[in-house]
C-alpha cells in the first residue's frame, strides 16, 4: 500500500488493514513469519499486535518504508515510546526525510534531550521542514549551567541560519524572554508579526513581555488583533482571559458575551465565563452557565461542584448535597465531599454523614480510602463516632498510613496513648523512614510521658530525613528543653520560629527563654504569638502554669 507509506496524514483503521507495499530489499528469511503475522492482525483490526510486530522488525530491517508504516500506526495509536524509537530510526535510515528529523526532533524533546533534539531541528529545516523549536525550552531552567548555554548556542544558531522561520523566531524570543532581554526578544518577534499579523502565539508572546515590562497598555496589539480579525475566537478568548487577569473584569464579561453570542455550547468558553461570573459573585449568571454545562454533559465535576457551592450558599441544602455528591473523581473531588460534609454537620445527623459517605463509596469505589478519611474527619464532633470511621476504614485498608495516622491522634487526644503508639507504630513497621509519623510518635512520647531520650532518638531521625523542617526542628527543640538541654533547645526552637513563627512554636521558645531566666524576652515572643491567635490554649497553659503575668 503505497499511499499508507507515502501519505503524510493520520491513517485510517482501513488503510491501516491494507497490505504493505513491495520492499524494496528481499525480505530475512527470519522476518517473513514476524511480518506475515503482523498483516494477519491488521486484517484482523488487532492494531496493537501489528504495532508491536511491525516495530519490532523496522528496527532490525534496513528498509525506510516499513519504518514510516510502523511509525504511522504507532502514532495511529498514540504510542508515544515507540513512535519516538521509530521516529529516531527512520531518520537514521532516511536522512533526507525531513518530516522524520522533525518528529524525531519533537520526540526527543519531549523526552528532556534538548541538545540531540536541535540537531535534528537543524537537519530538518535544512530539509525545508519547520519544526517546534520551542518545545525544547519547556524545562530550560532546570538546566544545568552547561546545557543551558548550549542550548541557547544551538538555538541562536538557528535563528541566524532562518530568520524568516516563524517557529525558529518564536524559540528565540522565548529565550531572549527567558534570559530577560526584553529589546533582543521584541526584534526578534515583530517580523514574525508582519509576517502574520494574526498569529496567536506571537500576539501572545508579545503581550507578555508587555506584561513582563510593565508597560502602559500592554494589551493593545492583542485587542487591536481581536478588532482586526473578530472571527478568531481563540484570539478573542485569550484576550478574555488576559483582561480578566489584570482585574478589567467588565472587559472580559463583554468579550466572553460575544464569544458566547457566537458558540453559545462552547464549554470550554462557558466554564471560563462561569468561574469569571463566580468570582464577581454574580451567582445567577454562573449558575445559569454551571447549569448548561450539566445538560451539556461536559465539564461536568467542576459543574457540579460550583452549583453545590451556589446552592449552599443560598441555603438550598439538599440541591447543593445532591450537587456535591455528583462530583466525581477529580481535581474538586476532595473539597466537593468536604463540602456537603460540612452541610450535613450544620444541618443533620452523624447517621446522615455515615449514610452519605457510605453511598459515595459505593459511587467511587476507588475513591474509598479518602472517602473513609473524609467521614471520620467529619464526625470528630460526635463522640465515639470519628474513632468508629477509622475503625470501619482499616477494616477496609487495614496498611493505610492516613488512616492510621488519623486513628493515632484521635487515640492521643483521648489519652489513649498506648492504642495511639500501636497504630503509629504499625506505619514505621512499613516504612521506618515515614519522617512525619517518626516525628508525630517522638512529640507525642515528649508531651505525654517522660520517655525522652526515646523521643529524641525518633525526632533526630524525622530530622535527618527532612532537614530544616520547621515542625520537625520545634519537636527536637522541646524535646531537648525537657531533657535540660537549654542552648541546643533554643537554638532549633529560634531556627523554627523565624520560618514557622507559628503561636505553638512561640509556647515553646518563650518557655525555653523563660527558663534560662530571660523573661522580658520569654514574654516577648509569647505576646507575639497571641498577636497572632490571642487565646492560643497551649500559649496560655504555659503561662498559666509558669505564673506568669503579662502586659
Amino acid at each position: 500500500d503505497g499511499a499508507l507509506a507515502d501519505d503524510q496524514t493520520t491513517p485510517t483503521a482501513a488503510a491501516l488493514e491494507a497490505a504493505p507495499e513491495a520492499l524494496e530489499t528481499p525480505i530475512p528469511e527470519a522476518s517473513v513469519l514476524p511480518l506475515l503475522k503482523a498483516e494477519f492482525a491488521l486484517r484482523a483490526r488487532d492494531f496493537e499486535l501489528g504495532s508491536s510486530l511491525l516495530t519490532e522488525q523496522a528496527l532490525v530491517l534496513n528498509d525506510p518504508a516499513l519504518t514510516r508504516r510502523a511509525l504511522r500506526l504507532a502514532e495511529f495509536l498514540s504510542d508515544e515510546q515507540r513512535a519516538a524509537a521509530l521516529s529516531l530510526r527512520l531518520a537514521e535510515l532516511d536522512p533526507d526525510d525531513g518530516a522524520a528529523a522533525a518528529a524525531a526532533s519533537g520526540w526527543l524533546a519531549r523526552s528532556g534531550q534538548p541538545l540531540k533534539a536541535l540537531q535534528y531541528a537543524e537537519s530538518a529545516l535544512a530539509l525545508g521542514v519547520s519544526v517546534n523549536v520551542a518545545g525544547n525550552l519547556g524545562s530550560f531552567s532546570q538546566l544545568d549551567d552547561d546545557t543551558q548555554r548550549a542550548v541557547a548556542a544551538a538555538i541562536e544558531s538557528l535563528a541566524a541560519r532562518w530568520p524568516n522561520d516563524n517557529e525558529v523566531a518564536i524559540a528565540a524570543t522565548l529565550l531572549a524572554r527567558l534570559q530577560q532581554d526584553w529589546p533582543l526578544a521584541e526584534s526578534l518577534i515583530l517580523p514574525v508579526l508582519q509576517r502574520s499579523p494574526s498569529d496567536l502565539r506571537s500576539i501572545m508572546l508579545w503581550t507578555q513581555l508587555q506584561i513582563d515590562q510593565a508597560v502602559e497598555n500592554p494589551l493593545q496589539r492583542l485587542a487591536d488583533a481581536v478588532t482586526d480579525y473578530p472571527e478568531n475566537t481563540e484570539l478573542r478568548l485569550q484576550y478574555a482571559r488576559l483582561l480578566g487577569a489584570e482585574g478589567d473584569y467588565s472587559g472580559a464579561q463583554a468579550q466572553f458575551a460575544i464569544l458566547l453570542a457566537l458558540d453559545p455550547d462552547n464549554p470550554e468558553m462557558l466554564s471560563t465565563a462561569a468561574l469569571l461570573d463566580f468570582e464577581l459573585e454574580r451567582y445567577d449568571a454562573a449558575l445559569a452557565k454551571f447549569l448548561q454545562l450539566i445538560a451539556l454533559e461536559a465539564r461536568l465535576d467542576e459543574a457540579f461542584y460550583y452549583v453545590g457551592r451556589i446552592r449552599a450558599a443560598e441555603d438550598r441544602y439538599p440541591e447543593a448535597i445532591e450537587a456535591f455528591a455528583s462530583v466525581g473523581p477529580s481535581r474538586e473531588f476532595r473539597d466537593a465531599k468536604a463540602r456537603a460534609a460540612q452541610v450535613l454537620i450544620d444541618t443533620a445527623f452523624a447517621s446522615d454523614i455515615r449514610q452519605f459517605f457510605h453511598d459515595q463509596r459505593r459511587i467511587y469505589p476507588s475513591a474509598a480510602e479518602q472517602l473513609f478519611l473524609l467521614e471520620a474527619e467529619s464526625l470528630r464532633d460526635w463522640a465515639g463516632e470519628s474513632l468508629a470511621a477509622y475503625d470501619r476504614g482499616l477494616s477496609a485498608f487495614p496498611q493505610s498510613f492516613s488512616l492510621l495516622y488519623g486513628r493515632a491522634m484521635i487515640h492521643e487526644s483521648e489519652g489513649a496513648l498506648l492504642a495511639m503508639e500501636k497504630d503509629l507504630r504499625s506505619i514505621l513497621a512499613q516504612d521506618p523512614n515515614h519522617a512525619a509519623t517518626l516525628n508525630a510518635l517522638g512529640y507525642s512520647l515528649t508531651n505525654r510521658t517522660q520517655r525522652y531520650e526515646e523521643a529524641a532518638v525518633l525526632i533526630e531521625r524525622a530530622l535527618a530525613l527532612s532537614p530544616g523542617d520547621p515542625a520537625i526542628m520545634d519537636s527536637l527543640g522541646w524535646v531537648y528543653y525537657k531533657l535540660g538541654q537549654y542552648v541546643q533547645s533554643e537554638s532549633l526552637l529560634r531556627e523554627a520560629h523565624d520560618a514557622f513563627p507559628d503561636p505553638e512554636v512561640a509556647a515553646h521558645l518563650g518557655e525555653v527563654l523563660w527558663a534560662q531566666g530571660r523573661e522580658i524576652e520569654a514574654k516577648d515572643v509569647w505576646q507575639e504569638g497571641l498577636k497572632r491567635v490571642n487565646d492560643h490554649p497551649i500559649i496560655l497553659e504555659a503561662i498559666d502554669r509558669l505564673g506568669v503575668a503579662l502586659p
